[in-house]
């Protein structure tokens, strides 16, 4: 599975372990990622198995991305990267931008 072969994989499944999201909602949350790029990655994660793509047959169309079983099993190692990243942050009296994902949401502890 090549998922450090794309910028943005990490934080995508990162943002899904707080739940289902649509392709909007996932784009606000990423900021900077262009729609091709994010596109693109949500196929390969798709692809691997992380994410589940659902559509709807609706007009306007309607899409929703979800992380997988597979996906959910690399919760341990995105919320410790992001522990990590925090502390890095701490001992250089940076503050990092709010997260407000929690043990709670993603029923998986960071705690090692």
């Amino acid at each position: 599975m090549p998922l450090h072969s794309g910028k943005w994989k990490g934080m995508i499944l990162y943002h899904l372990l707080k739940g289902t999201l649509r392709f909007n909602a996932l784009k606000r949350e990423l900021g900077d990622c262009s729609q091709r790029l994010l596109i693109k990655q949500l196929r390969e994660l798709e692809e691997d198995g992380l994410v589940e793509r659902k559509v709807f047959a609706v007009i306007p169309p309607k899409v929703e991305y979800s992380i997988s079983e597979e996906g959910r099993t690399l919760a341990p190692i995105l919320l410790g990267l992001r522990d990590w990243g925090h502390g890095w942050l701490t001992r250089r009296n940076l503050v990092a931008r709010d997260d407000h994902l929690s043990e709670k949401d993603t029923g998986v502890s960071s705690a090692a």
